[in-house]
């Protein structure tokens, strides 16, 4: 049985078909007079006879009675239907439908009818009527199939069917009056069937899929309507589907779609900052390049730029110094644009494109001074010294108290050797920084060096107070005061030299010697006991004691500090010899007669010992003897 869907009316016969006219059954005709139905008895009488003797009345073959149902005649909906034997019409509860007439293969319509099984075919025979009228208790939900048998005097001489079911108009009714999302995407699905582009039913449908955490479902459907032509609400929820299954590639992909369709910034931003947070680096900048085409014009220098930074924090610098300049080809303004350039060409070893980049951002912001630093930087990496010693000059005109400035100048004129302008540059510092040793050191040094005496000495004191161990700038020191005949200063420093430097003995002579010239053995012995406080095994210090002590006359004093010598040097001969003429002077016999004994020891064939020796031994024994 072949189906006729909805949707073509009106139905009609096909054109291949010949169809006789239709014979209206006696009820449909109008009533005759008493000698048309006798006329019509002989008729049938005649024509019973006839076909018992198998005779064709008409001569033609056609039959008196039907045998074969050619069609049925239908109004639907006000229209004409004509089904053909064993066909089926799809029919809505809605739809109005009236018999209108049966066409069979006999031209006599005697006995011939329609029999139904849920259905009093009379119903559909008097005007039309609406399916639901006829089953006013049933939902259609499940699609409802009739089938109609036409009889001719009892016997089945056709059929057809008629097949009720909902459409997408009822299912999306149905929807609209369920409570809970799952009824409604049950009834959606079941209207998108019935109507498989419908926009509104995808959309609802897709909505509810969506907030049922259905993304793939959601997804699919907002692809078929999306195809069906772009839309920023469609779009906006195909992104927010594929990030919410990190779906990366795909939501790039519709994300573009969006910004082309709408050219919001604010769309172009939320791109960037999906693709830089969900995709490395490379990739996202490969991305960027692929699709750079597609993305509106008025985004074209940002994409160059964000190019740029890529490239940048993937260390490409020629890539990334081929974006920068795009994007000022494009008509950009901004200065930064200018710098980064130049710091890409820096970081790509690229020194001569990098200057000159940096030259052309500082023509447009020439109060960035960080940035002239950098540019005297790459000029003294260049070698171009004498470029950069301009550029730091620039720096020191608009800061003259610019430190790195300064520093970075003097290395340039220890280079060139330019002692001035050195000078002039360590004194900026120096007012800078008045406790910076070097700083100090570097320009005391080129004041002395220039037999600037009285600068030199206040350097070199400035920074002696700094640092009161400092035995290099007291050496400096004791010079000029001795070439300014300062003797107080040469005093009061070879004091501190004697002191911070024990083991040069240069000092303690050129204070012994001064001791010595005003005769002042008391401050002599007490300044070198200090000493000897600090260094108590010092040679030179008790030897400067000792004489200091002799020459006041102090013995006692004097053979202590002997003994001390002859600890430090017990091979020295001159402190036991010193030691026993003392004890002898003292009337200490015994202990100078030690001291000679000791002696001999050392050197038993000293004669003058010897004789001493014997001396100073019988002044021993005749102090023994008895009186």
């Amino acid at each position: 049985m072949s189906t006729r869907r909805r949707g073509g009316y009106p139905y009609s016969l096909d054109e291949a078909v010949t169809a006789p006219t239709p014979r209206k059954s006696p009820a449909g005709k109008e009533r005759g007079g008493r000698l048309r139905w006798v006329a019509l008895g002989l008729l049938v009488v005649g024509a019973l006879a006839a076909v018992g003797l198998g005779v064709s009345i008409l001569g033609w073959g056609s039959q008196i009675f039907p045998a074969r149902l050619i069609a049925l005649r239908l109004q639907l909906n006000g229209k004409e239907v004509i089904l053909m034997p064993d066909s089926q019409v799809v029919l809505n509860p809605r739809d109005s439908l009236l018999i209108d007439a049966i066409q069979t293969d006999g031209w006599l319509a005697w006995g011939t009818k329609i029999v139904a099984t849920e259905l009093d075919p009379r119903l559909l025979g008097a005007k039309p009527v609406t399916i639901r009228e006829i089953w006013p208790n049933a939902d259609f939900e499940t699609p409802k199939v009739l089938e109609m048998e036409v009889q001719s005097w009892g016997k089945p001489i056709g059929k057809v069917s008629l097949l009720v079911q909902l459409d997408a108009k009822d299912w999306l009714q149905k929807a609209g009056a369920v409570g809970d999302d799952e009824g409604k995407i049950g009834y959606l699905e079941k209207a998108l069937r019935e109507s498989p582009g419908n926009i509104l039913v995808k959309t609802q449908l897709a909505g509810l899929y969506f907030e049922a955490r259905k993304y793939g479902e959601a997804a699919r459907l907002y692809e078929e309507i999306d195809q069906s032509g772009k839309s920023k609400p469609i779009l906006e929820k195909l992104v927010a589907i594929y990030q919410i299954q990190k779906n990366v590639d795909r939501a790039l992909a519709v994300h573009l779609d969006l910004l082309k369709l709408s050219e919001d910034p604010e769309v172009f931003k939320d791109l960037l900052q999906y693709g830089q947070k969900h995709k490395p680096k490379e990739e996202w900048a490969r991305f960027l390049e692929r699709n750079q085409q597609e993305i509106p014009k008025s985004f074209q220098s940002s994409v160059l730029l964000v190019l740029a930074d890529l490239n940048t924090q993937t260390r490409n610098w020629r890539k990334a110094a081929d974006s920068y300049e795009k994007v000022i080809r494009s008509g950009v303004k901004d200065p930064d644009v200018l710098y980064n350039l130049a710091v890409t060409y820096q970081q790509g070893n690229d020194i001569d494109k990098a200057i000159q980049a940096m030259e052309r951002y500082l023509q447009r912001n020439p109060s960035d001074l960080r940035s002239w630093m950098q540019l005297a930087e790459m000029q003294e990496k260049k070698g171009a010294t004498a470029a950069a010693r301009v550029s730091y000059e620039a720096v020191l005109q608009k800061s003259p108290n610019h430190k790195e400035a300064l520093v970075r100048l003097v290395a340039l004129l220890e280079k060139s050797n330019d002692k001035e302008g050195l000078q002039k540059t360590y004194e900026k510092l120096a007012e800078l920084q008045p406790k910076n040793k070097t700083v100090l050191y570097n320009l005391a040094v080129l004041h002395y060096e220039a037999k600037r005496w009285p600068k030199a000495t206040e350097s070199f004191e400035a920074l002696a107070a700094l640092d009161p161990k400092d035995v290099e700038v007291r050496k400096y020191l004791l010079d000029l005061y001795r070439k300014q005949k300062n003797d107080e200063g040469v005093n009061r420093t070879t004091e501190a030299l004697a002191q911070l430097d024990p083991g040069n003995p240069a000092y303690h002579d050129t204070i012994f010697a001064k001791f010595k010239e005003k005769k002042d053995y008391k401050g002599l012995v007490a300044y070198f006991r200090q000493a000897l406080e600090r260094k108590p095994d010092s040679v030179a210090l008790h030897s400067y004691v000792l004489y200091g002590l002799v020459q006041q006359g102090d013995n006692k004093g004097a053979l202590k500090e002997l003994e001390e010598l002859i600890r430090l040097q017990p091979k020295e001969k001159k402190y036991y010899r010193q030691a026993a003429s003392l004890y002898e002077s003292s009337g200490s016999h015994a202990e100078a007669l030690k001291k000679l004994d000791q002696l001999l020891k050392m050197d038993p064939r000293d004669k003058e010992v010897k004789e001493d020796y014997m001396r100073v031994r019988m002044l021993v024994l005749s102090k023994k003897k008895p009186e």
